[in-house]
């Protein structure tokens, strides 16, 4: 390591080399100064200036931009910055310097600034004929000003010359949409013909051509062109849904159902179009139609655990007020699988309606069997269980009919406990026969419910030469334990030993655990399969529409029951989501915190927080969520987290620490906040109201 002497020694060689005017000399005097630190900048500043006298821009360039590295690593921005800007003065055609200064400014925040460099960029490269660098620099101009319509002409026209056709045609759909907005037509409609001789069938442009047509009264044009798409490629679903909206506009609702129904054949899994057939259908009032295209989205949606845009679907079939049998059963389904109690007897009690208007005794004693053993204590559910049961003359005898509840409880537990016996002796099908028996009796009771699926997980152990002896040891201790009472048909006849023949299974058995499930064909009555395990998101989202217009809806009886239901069940939905699912924790977070649930918003963005990509706007959700509470003290704890996984310098960095300058001012602590606003200020002073912020709390201190 050279000593401070030493060092002393070579700088004054140096300068009485420069006073004499042998610059070379001087700058390979300073070069032995250099040790690779930050202790090089002064030198390197001075061996840039020597060469820049000596007109070698290019080796002044190269010291500059390591003064510029040393200063970037150390953190020290401002200063990398002026050094860039002071290269760019040396040679302003070097666009490795200009990129480098516009990324460094817009990595820091600031975006005028980085605008003025990457627009120069973008320019002296297509000026250079150098087409993909110049499509890199009016992409990085879009990113920070995405309503620059000339920087997107001229992207489009620079997509073109580089044979990047869709690029193009997007760019100049945006610039016509832009234009479309502010009443342009003229414009707007140049911009979609350029794009239309690029690509004659793009959907997009169709879509807008035709609605620059709407908005100039111009409905013939509209349906000629789309026909003449239609008439080169019959099959174009796209170009059939412009179509069949034209015609739903129109109110055309018999020829807008034909076009969906020609979309559904052609794309069975399509849902879109089930979502608009369905709607049209129970405009109608044909509910079983409606039913028809709609049940399978709903089982779909039901085991992506998508149950509320489930429910939506559901809902808006019932909004015609008029109580469907299918949709409330398929919806009781939905709340028996959560195990939802007060939500499931809302819809049971909905079909015990329609069950006593339409006199359906059956399926109305199986609902009651159910509600009883929701709410066992309701007496009018129990009362109307026993009368029902007598209508249908399934009590054997008449003292059945005045049996109290706690009777019936005791012979269920009596009979559950023979149950038992037999299936510790391994005879598994005589407890089944036992149990179907007694189920017949008391149908839906949670107590058999749950014995037969225990008994259905057991295998039978017994061998045909034990059964007898194990039959007689049942019956010993079955004596022992109840004395000689009535019993259901007895376990020896023959037919009870046979061994089982094997369950029947469904269609929808075999179906059950793959994501392929039964569509109904509207033309046929057979069922027909399709793979739904491909469908992609964005298509389901169309029905969070649905799922709105339910919940804004005119509400009659019924739509308030399910209003409720929705309510209750958003707030429970978090138990169908696995733990791990994090982008469905956040995304249930922001939902809570829109429609006011704090609370719940709190608990589900806590556990998206687990995972590092979606944590910092966890965090900023809580803060929210606390904010709104008045707890401003704890909502700044979060919001200081969320800084902390926040890259300096960026916009999103400035936006939370505006977030916590709100906080200190609601904690009266000024001199914080104005620290804060201060330091958005100086980063962009037209960020929100920080000017005035700060006039305001200067008033105040």
């Amino acid at each position: 390591m050279m000593d401070k002497a030493e060092r002393e020694r070579i700088e004054t060689k140096a300068k009485k080399l420069i006073k004499k005017g042998k610059t070379g000399e001087a700058v390979i005097e300073y070069k032995k100064l250099l040790t690779g630190s930050e202790q090089d900048i002064p030198i390197r500043n001075i061996i840039g200036d020597l060469l820049v006298k000596s007109d070698q821009k290019e080796k002044a360039v190269q010291e500059f931009e390591q003064i510029a590295d040393l200063y970037e690593d150390k953190g020290i921005y401002s200063k990398s910055i002026a050094t860039l800007k002071r290269i760019s003065r040396i040679d302003p055609d070097n666009l490795k310097i200009s990129k480098r200064l516009a990324d460094l400014y817009n990595s820091r925040g600031f975006k005028s600034e980085a605008l003025v460099e990457y627009f120069k960029l973008a320019k002296e490269l297509k000026k250079n004929k150098k087409n993909k660098q110049a499509i890199q620099m009016y992409e990085a101009v879009l990113k920070l000003n995405a309503d620059d319509m000339d920087a997107r002409e001229t992207l489009a026209e620079l997509y073109e010359k580089e044979d990047k056709v869709d690029e193009a045609i997007e760019e100049l759909n945006e610039v016509a949409e832009h234009k479309i907005s502010k009443e342009e037509l003229k414009d707007a409609y140049k911009m979609l013909e350029r794009a239309k001789k690029l690509k004659a069938g793009y959907p997009r442009t169709l879509t807008n051509i035709i609605e620059i047509y709407k908005k100039e009264d111009k409905r013939k044009e509209a349906f000629k062109l789309i026909h003449e798409i239609l008439k080169k490629d019959p099959k174009n679903l796209k170009g059939l849904y412009i179509l069949g909206n034209l015609h739903l506009e129109e109110e055309e609702t018999d020829k807008a159902k034909e076009v969906f129904l020609r979309i559904v054949s052609e794309s069975p899994k399509d849902i879109n179009a089930r979502v608009k057939l369905g709607k049209m259908y129970i405009q109608e009032g044909d509910l079983d139609k409606a039913f028809e295209y709609y049940g399978p989205i709903v089982d779909f949606l039901t085991k992506k655990k998508k149950e509320d845009k489930a429910i939506g679907l559901l809902g808006l079939i019932l909004s015609e007020r008029k109580p469907h049998l299918k949709t409330l059963e398929k919806l009781a389904s939905l709340y028996r699988s959560k195990g939802n109690k007060d939500n499931l007897e809302i819809v049971n009690r909905l079909i015990l309606k329609v069950c006593r208007s339409q006199n359906l005794k059956e399926k109305k004693m199986s609902v009651l069997g159910e509600l009883l053993n929701l709410f066992p204590e309701n007496e009018e559910y129990f009362n109307e269980y026993k009368r029902t049961k007598k209508e249908l003359g399934l009590l054997e005898e008449e003292e059945d009919a005045s049996l109290s509840m706690n009777e019936i409880e005791e012979t269920v537990d009596k009979t559950l406990a023979k149950v038992d016996l037999y299936r510790e002796q391994g005879l598994i099908k005589n407890a089944k026969r036992i149990l179907q028996n007694l189920n017949i009796k008391y149908p839906d009771h949670e107590k058999i419910t749950k014995k037969i699926k225990e008994v259905e997980q057991v295998a039978s152990e017994a061998q045909a030469g034990d059964i007898a002896s194990r039959l007689g040891e049942v019956k010993k201790k079955e004596t022992e334990l109840f004395g000689e009472m009535k019993q259901p048909p007895s376990p020896t006849e023959p037919s009870s030993l046979e061994p089982d023949s094997g369950e029947k299974l469904t269609a929808a058995d075999v179906f059950a655990e793959t994501d392929i499930i039964p569509m109904a064909s509207p033309d046929e009555g057979q069922k027909r399969y399709y793979d739904l395990s491909n469908r992609p998101d964005e298509e389901i989202e169309a029905i969070k529409d649905i799922y709105n217009y339910q919940l804004r809806g005119d509400t009659t009886i019924v739509e308030k029951a399910l209003s409720d239901i929705v309510s209750d069940f958003r707030k429970a939905l978090n138990e169908k989501v696995g733990d791990e699912d994090y982008d469905n924790h956040y995304n249930l977070a922001v939902a809570f915190m829109e429609q006011g649930l704090f609370d719940e918003a709190i608990e589900e963005a806590k556990v998206a927080s687990k995972d590092k990509k979606t944590a910092p706007d966890s965090f900023l959700v809580i803060s929210t969520c606390l904010f709104q509470k008045g707890d401003f003290k704890e909502a700044l704890k979060w919001l200081k987290k969320a800084l902390e996984l926040t890259k300096e310098g960026t916009e999103s960095a400035f936006s939370v620490k505006y977030e916590m300058g709100l906080a200190y001012e609601k904690l009266g602590d000024w001199k914080k906040a104005l620290e804060i606003y201060k330091e958005v200020k100086q980063w962009d002073k037209d960020y929100r109201d920080v000017t005035g912020k700060i006039k305001k709390i200067k008033k105040k201190t």
